[in-house]
């Protein structure tokens, strides 16, 4: 089969860039390819994309060298509407690419300006519909959805279209476990169908080792290696090296390979991990150490409360039923819940941005419907789930200055604080760039940056970790670790059941708007059954336990470092 993209020579820089963010880029993908670009932020990836449709050069301008050829139509000869007919795009940001007032005419409008007869655009409706999961969706308007269903829109506009190409970036980046693993079946089976070829950036390295046929990294806009995932995902050292993750699974067999303990070739999926594994501890001799787990206990100065919480949304869209939430001084709480569980409108009744139907939200026993927002803001600082919502400065200097300004803090106060909090987000050297110059990565840091500099007691981070690479998730989970320790209350939506497991003491899961199951994290996660109601599943080594468990595994392991030390790898 022939190429349907071809990339010779390829190097670009940005108008305002400071150097080039590709560089000398030779890529040939295949028609009916399923190929995966993974790289840190920063590294190039949504630009190599943004060239696949001609956006790049011919919308953003700037410095372009060499030639992209797409189904032999090269971009820089040919407009981004006639592009466009080829190469479908869904773009990190779901909002950016949503105009219409309901769902369906979201899904309608590209086939309706290509013409398609109505009979099938409806039917074409149905089926994206179906694939992303909303179905019932179809009169909501795209600006009422959660942030994880407003990029599914997106998915199921592109995915109606029927390009030749689909180009995706990160777009299973708001996504709950359950959804992620469907997007990613989705487009193997559209791939299947039609021939589609697939060009993605993505970081959820569990599913892009179980269904992509070539991976592609990038590394400060240059090509470094690209390869087949088993090929690749056994080079551990490189994609440390790389600040990528990798699954699990791969890392455990790596850090035991490194301890001499000779489990040999590394697995990449799951199902590789469970054979693997079973004939690793027959050959020990069934000689495992169980972790002992002391009980877990929770302060007893409750300073945020929920009593009988409901919201009803125009509609009589019920999002929130009878909820009795409380979090105490010092708790690390992580609330987990499919897309459209009531996460986030949960967590807008906190800082009183919704006001409840019925029931009462209380900090330290105050209403909060009746405190100031200057006092409120003392107790409670969010980080939203789009960094964009929160960002308006010229500079990322000004950004993080404007909220200690307000609270009318003496000036050498207010510069500790803003250095303060830019260094520990790795922010620094950036404060005199203009925030949406930043990649979305950085604009994230940026926003708990901003919060972070108004010291509040509890610390609330909708999705903080939402389009960013290993190196800033950890980042961002490591400071918010270490201000729990100092004393601050933190409460974490997050889709990411990884760093539920490493970091959160606490978890709440959430379902259609009641909370369906709560305690320590590592009760939480033996209840596969819960879990999965709600869209969600435990992490991969946590699974990889439980498949484990005829040998006396335990089934709550949480971390890699835990299974190590379970396979006597700490000794």
């Amino acid at each position: 089969m022939g190429n349907i993209i071809e990339i010779e020579n390829l190097s670009y820089q940005y108008p305002k860039g400071h150097k080039p963010s590709l560089l000398n880029i030779n890529l040939a993908i295949k028609e009916g390819e399923f190929v995966v670009v993974m790289g840190k932020n920063g590294a190039g990836k949504s630009t190599l994309l943004l060239t696949l449709n001609g956006i790049i050069p011919n919308s953003f301008g700037g410095k372009f060298y060499g030639r992209v050829i797409v189904d032999s139509m090269d971009t820089v000869e040919h407009r981004v509407y006639e592009l466009a007919e080829k190469v479908g795009m869904v773009i990190q940001d779901p909002e950016a690419q949503l105009f219409m007032p309901t769902v369906k005419d979201e899904i309608a409008f590209g086939l309706e300006n290509l013409a398609v007869p109505k009979d099938e655009i409806l039917r074409r409706i149905d089926e994206a519909l179906k694939i992303v999961r909303l179905e019932g969706f179809e009169d909501r308007s795209p600006f009422d959805l959660s942030g994880g269903q407003k990029q599914r829109v997106a998915i199921a506009a592109a995915f109606a279209l029927r390009p030749k190409i689909l180009v995706l970036d990160e777009p299973t980046s708001q996504l709950d476990p359950k959804g992620t693993l469907e997007v990613f079946q989705t487009i193997l089976n559209l791939k299947k169908k039609y021939n589609i070829t697939i060009v993605m950036a993505e970081h959820k390295s569990d599913e892009v080792a179980k269904f992509a046929d070539r991976i592609v990294l990038l590394d400060d806009g240059k090509i470094v290696r690209e390869g087949k995932p088993k090929e690749l995902f056994s080079d551990v050292d490189l994609f440390k090296k790389l600040s990528i993750k990798v699954p699990q699974i791969c890392e455990l067999t790596y850090e035991l390979n490194k301890r001499g303990k000779a489990v040999n070739e590394i697995p990449i999926t799951l199902d590789e991990a469970v054979i693997t594994f079973s004939k690793y501890i027959e050959k020990i001799g069934r000689k495992i150490k169980n972790i002992e787990r002391k009980e877990f206990k929770r302060g007893d100065e409750v300073i945020l409360e929920t009593k009988g919480l409901w919201h009803i949304y125009p509609g009589n869209v019920i999002a929130l039923k009878n909820v009795n939430f409380s979090a105490y001084k010092g708790d690390f709480i992580a609330i987990i819940g499919q897309n459209g569980a009531g996460k986030t409108t949960l967590v807008k009744h906190f800082l009183n941005l919704l006001q409840p139907t019925k029931g009462e939200v209380l900090i330290r026993g105050k209403d909060v419907t009746k405190m100031e927002i200057f006092d409120l803001s003392r107790h409670i600082g969010l980080i939203l789930q789009n960094p964009d919502h929160q960002l308006f400065s010229t500079t990322v200097y000004k950004e993080v200055e404007f909220g200690p300004k307000n609270l009318n803090l003496p000036e050498d106060e207010i510069a500790e604080r803003v250095k303060f909090a830019l260094e520990s987000v790795g922010l620094w050297e950036l404060r005199e760039e203009h925030p949406f110059a930043l990649s979305w990565g950085d604009r994230q840091k940026l926003a708990v940056a901003a919060v972070l500099a108004m010291k509040p007691e509890i610390l609330i981070f909708d999705e903080p970790t939402t389009g960013m690479d290993w190196l800033g998730r950890h980042q961002i989970l490591n400071l918010a670790k270490e201000l729990n320790k100092k004393g601050h209350t933190i409460i974490m939506i997050t889709h990411d059941m990884e760093l539920v497991a490493e970091y959160a003491k606490w978890t709440v899961v959430m379902g259609l708007g009641e909370i369906l199951l709560q305690g320590p994290t590592y009760e939480v996660f033996k209840n596969a059954d819960i879990l999965a109601k709600t869209y969600l599943s435990p992490p991969q080594v946590t699974q990889l336990a439980q498949s484990l468990s005829e040998y006396g595994i335990r089934p709550d392991i949480l971390t890699v470092d835990e299974m190590i030390e379970v396979l006597g790898g700490s000794e």
